[in-house]
Protein backbone atom coordinates (compact mmCIF):
# COMPACT_ATOMS: atom_id res chain seq x y z
CA UNK A 1 0.00 0.00 0.00
CA UNK A 2 2.90 2.36 0.74
CA UNK A 3 4.35 1.52 -2.67
CA UNK A 4 1.05 2.53 -4.30
CA UNK A 5 1.42 5.91 -2.59
CA UNK A 6 4.98 6.06 -3.89
CA UNK A 7 3.69 5.46 -7.42
CA UNK A 8 1.17 8.26 -7.05
CA UNK A 9 3.93 10.64 -5.92
CA UNK A 10 5.82 9.95 -9.17
CA UNK A 11 2.92 10.80 -11.51
CA UNK A 12 3.13 13.94 -13.62
CA UNK A 13 1.34 16.90 -12.05
CA UNK A 14 -2.31 17.27 -13.21
CA UNK A 15 -1.52 20.81 -14.39
CA UNK A 16 0.86 19.24 -16.90
CA UNK A 17 -1.57 16.61 -18.09
CA UNK A 18 -1.31 14.19 -15.19
CA UNK A 19 0.02 10.67 -15.25
CA UNK A 20 -1.04 7.04 -15.09
CA UNK A 21 0.45 3.94 -13.50
CA UNK A 22 -0.40 0.28 -13.09
CA UNK A 23 0.68 -2.29 -10.53
CA UNK A 24 -0.14 -5.96 -9.97
CA UNK A 25 -1.03 -6.89 -6.40
CA UNK A 26 -2.51 -9.79 -4.47
CA UNK A 27 -6.06 -9.58 -3.14
CA UNK A 28 -5.23 -8.45 0.41
CA UNK A 29 -4.74 -4.72 -0.38
CA UNK A 30 -8.41 -4.64 -1.39
CA UNK A 31 -9.65 -5.26 2.15
CA UNK A 32 -6.86 -5.67 4.73
CA UNK A 33 -7.16 -3.57 7.90
CA UNK A 34 -10.01 -2.20 9.99
CA UNK A 35 -11.27 1.38 9.82
CA UNK A 36 -8.66 3.74 11.20
CA UNK A 37 -5.74 1.39 10.53
CA UNK A 38 -2.94 2.05 8.06
CA UNK A 39 -4.08 -0.06 5.11
CA UNK A 40 -7.64 1.22 5.03
CA UNK A 41 -6.44 4.79 5.61
CA UNK A 42 -4.36 4.48 2.45
CA UNK A 43 -7.36 3.10 0.55
CA UNK A 44 -9.37 6.04 1.89
CA UNK A 45 -6.71 8.47 0.66
CA UNK A 46 -6.63 6.82 -2.76
CA UNK A 47 -10.41 6.76 -3.20
CA UNK A 48 -11.25 10.16 -1.74
CA UNK A 49 -8.58 11.75 -3.92
CA UNK A 50 -9.94 9.83 -6.94
CA UNK A 51 -6.64 8.15 -7.78
CA UNK A 52 -8.04 4.66 -8.55
CA UNK A 53 -9.21 4.45 -12.15
CA UNK A 54 -9.84 0.71 -12.49
CA UNK A 55 -9.05 -2.64 -10.88
CA UNK A 56 -8.86 -5.80 -12.99
CA UNK A 57 -9.24 -9.23 -11.38
CA UNK A 58 -6.90 -11.63 -13.19
CA UNK A 59 -7.14 -15.44 -13.45
CA UNK A 60 -5.44 -17.64 -10.88
CA UNK A 61 -2.39 -19.80 -11.73
CA UNK A 62 -0.79 -17.32 -14.15
CA UNK A 63 2.43 -16.76 -12.20
CA UNK A 64 5.36 -19.14 -11.78
CA UNK A 65 5.60 -19.26 -7.97
CA UNK A 66 2.03 -18.71 -6.82
CA UNK A 67 -1.48 -19.74 -7.80
CA UNK A 68 -3.27 -16.95 -5.91
CA UNK A 69 -5.62 -14.46 -7.53
CA UNK A 70 -4.04 -11.18 -8.55
CA UNK A 71 -5.31 -7.74 -9.50
CA UNK A 72 -4.13 -4.93 -11.74
CA UNK A 73 -4.64 -1.50 -10.14
CA UNK A 74 -4.76 1.28 -12.73
CA UNK A 75 -3.98 4.62 -11.10
CA UNK A 76 -4.29 8.17 -12.38
CA UNK A 77 -4.35 11.72 -11.03
CA UNK A 78 -6.23 13.21 -13.95
CA UNK A 79 -9.44 11.32 -14.74
CA UNK A 80 -11.67 12.40 -17.61
CA UNK A 81 -14.98 13.89 -16.52
CA UNK A 82 -16.98 10.70 -17.16
CA UNK A 83 -14.76 8.68 -14.82
CA UNK A 84 -14.52 11.17 -11.95
CA UNK A 85 -15.69 9.76 -8.64
CA UNK A 86 -16.03 6.29 -10.19
CA UNK A 87 -13.98 3.09 -10.04
CA UNK A 88 -14.22 0.55 -12.84
CA UNK A 89 -14.11 -3.08 -11.71
CA UNK A 90 -13.32 -5.66 -14.38
CA UNK A 91 -13.71 -9.39 -13.75
CA UNK A 92 -11.22 -11.10 -16.06
CA UNK A 93 -10.86 -14.24 -13.96
CA UNK A 94 -12.34 -16.41 -16.71
CA UNK A 95 -10.20 -14.90 -19.48
CA UNK A 96 -7.32 -17.36 -19.69
CA UNK A 97 -5.86 -20.11 -21.85
CA UNK A 98 -4.22 -23.38 -20.74
CA UNK A 99 -0.43 -23.75 -20.86
CA UNK A 100 0.81 -26.55 -23.07
CA UNK A 101 3.17 -27.43 -20.23
CA UNK A 102 2.92 -26.17 -16.66
CA UNK A 103 5.77 -24.09 -15.26
CA UNK A 104 5.59 -24.43 -11.49
CA UNK A 105 2.27 -22.94 -10.41
CA UNK A 106 1.81 -21.34 -13.81
CA UNK A 107 -0.79 -23.46 -15.58
CA UNK A 108 -2.57 -20.68 -17.48
CA UNK A 109 -1.75 -17.56 -19.43
CA UNK A 110 -3.68 -14.62 -20.86
CA UNK A 111 -3.46 -14.71 -24.65
CA UNK A 112 -2.96 -11.64 -26.84
CA UNK A 113 -6.59 -11.83 -27.94
CA UNK A 114 -7.78 -11.99 -24.33
CA UNK A 115 -5.54 -9.05 -23.45
CA UNK A 116 -7.26 -7.09 -26.21
CA UNK A 117 -10.67 -8.11 -24.82
CA UNK A 118 -9.73 -6.84 -21.36
CA UNK A 119 -8.36 -3.60 -22.78
CA UNK A 120 -11.57 -3.15 -24.77
CA UNK A 121 -13.69 -3.58 -21.62
CA UNK A 122 -11.60 -0.94 -19.90
CA UNK A 123 -11.79 1.50 -22.82
CA UNK A 124 -15.56 1.08 -23.30
CA UNK A 125 -16.23 2.02 -19.65
CA UNK A 126 -19.70 0.48 -19.81
CA UNK A 127 -21.34 -1.76 -17.22
CA UNK A 128 -21.84 -5.35 -18.30
CA UNK A 129 -21.45 -8.95 -17.26
CA UNK A 130 -17.76 -8.49 -16.51
CA UNK A 131 -17.74 -4.78 -15.69
CA UNK A 132 -19.14 -2.72 -12.81
CA UNK A 133 -18.91 1.06 -12.59
CA UNK A 134 -18.96 1.90 -8.88
CA UNK A 135 -19.19 5.21 -7.06
CA UNK A 136 -16.18 5.24 -4.75
CA UNK A 137 -18.37 5.97 -1.71
CA UNK A 138 -20.01 2.55 -2.16
CA UNK A 139 -16.76 1.05 -0.88
CA UNK A 140 -16.93 3.11 2.32
CA UNK A 141 -18.42 2.44 5.73
CA UNK A 142 -18.39 3.77 9.26
CA UNK A 143 -17.21 1.38 11.96
CA UNK A 144 -19.30 2.23 15.00
CA UNK A 145 -18.87 0.96 18.53
CA UNK A 146 -22.06 -0.54 19.95
CA UNK A 147 -22.38 -0.66 23.72
CA UNK A 148 -24.73 -2.55 26.02
CA UNK A 149 -25.34 -1.84 29.70
CA UNK A 150 -23.51 -3.62 32.46
CA UNK A 151 -25.90 -5.79 34.50
CA UNK A 152 -24.49 -7.30 37.68
CA UNK A 153 -25.60 -9.00 40.86
CA UNK A 154 -23.28 -9.28 43.85
CA UNK A 155 -22.79 -12.87 44.92
CA UNK A 156 -20.88 -13.88 48.05
CA UNK A 157 -19.61 -17.45 47.77
CA UNK A 158 -16.31 -19.32 48.03
CA UNK A 159 -15.47 -18.76 44.36
CA UNK A 160 -16.00 -14.99 44.42
CA UNK A 161 -14.12 -14.66 47.72
CA UNK A 162 -11.22 -16.67 46.30
CA UNK A 163 -11.17 -14.35 43.29
CA UNK A 164 -11.06 -11.34 45.61
CA UNK A 165 -8.23 -12.86 47.67
CA UNK A 166 -6.04 -13.21 44.55
CA UNK A 167 -6.63 -9.66 43.28
CA UNK A 168 -3.70 -7.23 43.44
CA UNK A 169 -5.48 -4.47 45.45
CA UNK A 170 -6.53 -7.02 48.08
CA UNK A 171 -3.03 -8.53 48.20
CA UNK A 172 -1.59 -5.09 49.01
CA UNK A 173 -3.58 -4.95 52.27
CA UNK A 174 -1.86 -6.12 55.43
CA UNK A 175 -2.82 -9.49 56.87
CA UNK A 176 -5.11 -8.00 59.52
CA UNK A 177 -7.09 -6.03 56.96
CA UNK A 178 -7.35 -9.03 54.64
CA UNK A 179 -8.66 -11.18 57.48
CA UNK A 180 -11.07 -8.41 58.50
CA UNK A 181 -12.50 -8.11 54.98
CA UNK A 182 -12.95 -11.87 54.60
CA UNK A 183 -14.62 -12.03 58.01
CA UNK A 184 -16.97 -9.17 57.05
CA UNK A 185 -17.92 -10.74 53.72
CA UNK A 186 -18.30 -14.27 55.11
CA UNK A 187 -21.19 -12.99 57.22
CA UNK A 188 -23.08 -12.84 53.90
CA UNK A 189 -21.82 -16.15 52.51
CA UNK A 190 -24.35 -17.67 50.12
CA UNK A 191 -26.22 -14.39 49.64
CA UNK A 192 -27.00 -12.60 46.37
CA UNK A 193 -27.52 -8.84 46.38
CA UNK A 194 -28.29 -6.15 43.80
CA UNK A 195 -25.33 -4.15 42.53
CA UNK A 196 -26.27 -1.17 44.73
CA UNK A 197 -25.37 -3.30 47.78
CA UNK A 198 -21.69 -2.59 47.09
CA UNK A 199 -22.28 1.02 48.14
CA UNK A 200 -23.02 -0.17 51.69
CA UNK A 201 -19.64 -1.86 52.11
CA UNK A 202 -17.54 1.26 52.93
CA UNK A 203 -19.79 2.05 55.92
CA UNK A 204 -19.77 -1.59 57.02
CA UNK A 205 -15.98 -1.69 56.70
CA UNK A 206 -15.59 1.48 58.76
CA UNK A 207 -17.83 0.04 61.45
CA UNK A 208 -15.67 -3.12 61.49
CA UNK A 209 -12.55 -1.00 61.99
CA UNK A 210 -11.18 -1.52 58.49
CA UNK A 211 -9.42 1.14 56.44
CA UNK A 212 -10.92 3.42 53.80
CA UNK A 213 -12.12 1.73 50.61
CA UNK A 214 -10.00 3.24 47.86
CA UNK A 215 -10.83 3.05 44.16
CA UNK A 216 -8.52 0.08 43.41
CA UNK A 217 -10.09 -1.99 46.19
CA UNK A 218 -13.61 -0.89 45.17
CA UNK A 219 -12.88 -2.04 41.60
CA UNK A 220 -11.54 -5.35 42.91
CA UNK A 221 -14.70 -5.88 44.96
CA UNK A 222 -16.88 -5.19 41.92
CA UNK A 223 -14.81 -7.39 39.60
CA UNK A 224 -14.55 -10.31 42.02
CA UNK A 225 -18.01 -10.31 43.61
CA UNK A 226 -19.99 -9.07 40.60
CA UNK A 227 -21.60 -11.72 38.42
CA UNK A 228 -23.19 -10.81 35.10
CA UNK A 229 -26.93 -11.36 35.07
CA UNK A 230 -28.99 -10.38 32.00
CA UNK A 231 -32.05 -10.04 34.22
CA UNK A 232 -30.40 -7.63 36.67
CA UNK A 233 -31.03 -3.85 36.52
CA UNK A 234 -28.57 -1.68 34.61
CA UNK A 235 -25.54 -0.40 36.52
CA UNK A 236 -25.60 3.42 36.46
CA UNK A 237 -22.74 5.89 36.86
CA UNK A 238 -22.79 8.95 39.12
CA UNK A 239 -24.69 10.94 36.50
CA UNK A 240 -27.34 8.25 36.11
CA UNK A 241 -26.13 6.95 32.73
CA UNK A 242 -25.79 3.21 32.02
CA UNK A 243 -22.27 1.86 32.47
CA UNK A 244 -21.17 -0.05 29.35
CA UNK A 245 -20.24 -3.70 29.67
CA UNK A 246 -16.81 -4.19 28.08
CA UNK A 247 -17.50 -7.88 27.47
CA UNK A 248 -20.59 -7.06 25.37
CA UNK A 249 -18.90 -4.29 23.38
CA UNK A 250 -19.23 -4.86 19.65
CA UNK A 251 -18.59 -3.11 16.34
CA UNK A 252 -20.81 -2.68 13.30
CA UNK A 253 -19.98 -1.45 9.79
CA UNK A 254 -22.54 1.05 8.51
CA UNK A 255 -22.52 1.93 4.77
CA UNK A 256 -21.61 5.58 4.20
CA UNK A 257 -24.89 6.24 2.39
CA UNK A 258 -26.96 5.00 5.35
CA UNK A 259 -27.59 6.89 8.57
CA UNK A 260 -26.36 5.28 11.77
CA UNK A 261 -29.82 5.65 13.34
CA UNK A 262 -31.54 3.83 10.48
CA UNK A 263 -28.92 1.06 10.62
CA UNK A 264 -29.37 0.58 14.36
CA UNK A 265 -33.15 0.49 14.01
CA UNK A 266 -32.99 -2.14 11.27
CA UNK A 267 -30.00 -4.32 12.20
CA UNK A 268 -29.24 -4.03 15.92
CA UNK A 269 -32.12 -2.87 18.12
CA UNK A 270 -34.55 -5.62 17.02
CA UNK A 271 -32.07 -8.12 18.50
CA UNK A 272 -30.63 -6.15 21.46
CA UNK A 273 -33.05 -3.41 22.47
CA UNK A 274 -30.80 -1.95 25.17
CA UNK A 275 -27.85 -1.23 22.85
CA UNK A 276 -26.58 2.24 22.00
CA UNK A 277 -23.85 3.82 19.87
CA UNK A 278 -20.75 5.12 21.63
CA UNK A 279 -20.76 8.80 20.65
CA UNK A 280 -17.14 9.22 21.77
CA UNK A 281 -15.83 6.71 19.22
CA UNK A 282 -15.27 9.18 16.38
CA UNK A 283 -13.28 9.56 13.18
CA UNK A 284 -10.09 11.56 13.62
CA UNK A 285 -10.46 13.31 10.26
CA UNK A 286 -14.11 14.36 10.10
CA UNK A 287 -14.94 14.21 13.81
CA UNK A 288 -18.19 12.32 13.23
CA UNK A 289 -19.33 9.22 15.11
CA UNK A 290 -17.68 6.05 13.84
CA UNK A 291 -14.36 5.58 12.07
CA UNK A 292 -14.44 5.70 8.28
CA UNK A 293 -13.03 2.73 6.40
CA UNK A 294 -12.97 1.50 2.80
CA UNK A 295 -12.78 -2.00 1.37
CA UNK A 296 -13.22 -3.24 -2.18
CA UNK A 297 -15.11 -6.52 -2.23
CA UNK A 298 -15.10 -7.99 -5.75
CA UNK A 299 -17.37 -10.89 -4.79
CA UNK A 300 -20.08 -8.45 -3.73
CA UNK A 301 -20.30 -7.06 -7.27
CA UNK A 302 -19.73 -10.20 -9.35
CA UNK A 303 -21.29 -12.95 -7.22
CA UNK A 304 -23.63 -15.20 -9.19
CA UNK A 305 -26.03 -17.42 -7.30
CA UNK A 306 -25.80 -21.06 -8.33
CA UNK A 307 -28.77 -23.10 -7.06
CA UNK A 308 -27.86 -26.40 -5.41
CA UNK A 309 -28.37 -29.59 -7.36
CA UNK A 310 -31.57 -31.54 -6.94
CA UNK A 311 -31.47 -33.84 -3.88
CA UNK A 312 -32.55 -36.85 -5.94
CA UNK A 313 -29.60 -36.28 -8.28
CA UNK A 314 -27.16 -36.09 -5.36
CA UNK A 315 -28.69 -39.20 -3.76
CA UNK A 316 -28.38 -41.15 -7.00
CA UNK A 317 -24.73 -40.10 -7.32
CA UNK A 318 -23.98 -41.21 -3.74
CA UNK A 319 -25.60 -44.58 -4.36
CA UNK A 320 -23.52 -45.04 -7.49
CA UNK A 321 -20.32 -44.27 -5.55
CA UNK A 322 -21.35 -46.68 -2.78
CA UNK A 323 -21.95 -49.41 -5.34
CA UNK A 324 -18.53 -48.74 -6.91
CA UNK A 325 -16.83 -48.97 -3.50
CA UNK A 326 -18.68 -52.18 -2.69
CA UNK A 327 -17.53 -53.68 -5.98
CA UNK A 328 -13.90 -52.74 -5.26
CA UNK A 329 -14.11 -54.29 -1.79
CA UNK A 330 -15.52 -57.49 -3.27
CA UNK A 331 -12.52 -57.67 -5.65
CA UNK A 332 -10.09 -57.21 -2.74
CA UNK A 333 -11.91 -59.90 -0.69
CA UNK A 334 -11.61 -62.40 -3.55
Amino acid sequence: MLFIQHLISKLEHPNKGGGRAAIILSGSPLFTGNAGQGETEIRRWLLENDYIDAIVALPTDIFFRTGIGTYIWILTNNKPEARKGKVQLIDATAMHSPMRKSEGNKRRYVSDEQIQDIARLYADFAPGENVRIVDYRDFGYRRIKVQRPLRLTIQINEDTLASLATSKPFAKLDEAEQAGWLKLLRKHLGETHPYAWLATLPAAAKKAGLGKVGKPLANALETSLGVRDPEAPEVLDEEGHPVPDKELEDFESVPLDQSIGDYMDAEVLPHVADAWVDAEYTDERDGQVGKVGYEINFNRYFYKYVPPRDLHEIDAELKAVEAEIAALLDEVAE
